[in-house]
């Protein structure tokens, strides 16, 4: 028995998700309306992984208890890190 299957590459527009930057993802959490999110950690400044990329890690609890992470790789980094340092309080 022979079957043949189809081999497609689907991107996420295909599949209408929509997509948004770490920095707009990052204030949609915490400004979202009844469940607001906060910031409970932030990786250092100027991290970098051991290939030189430079890195960053927000974490985000909600409201209701929900736990979030934002995550950033080269100049996104630098201002993920500067944005959520701006808006943590």
């Amino acid at each position: 028995m022979l079957v043949l299957v189809e081999s497609k590459q689907i991107t996420v527009s295909d599949v209408g998700v929509p997509m948004y930057g770490s920095t707009t993802a990052l204030r949609q959490l915490l400004r979202s309306e009844g469940n607001e999110a906060h910031v409970v950690r932030i990786s250092p400044k100027g991290y970098t992984l051991v290939n030189g990329v430079d890195y960053c890690y927000v974490g985000l609890k909600s409201k209701d208890g929900t736990d979030y992470s934002v995550q950033a790789y080269g100049k996104e980094a630098i201002e993920l890190y500067e944005q959520a340092v701006n808006l943590r309080y």
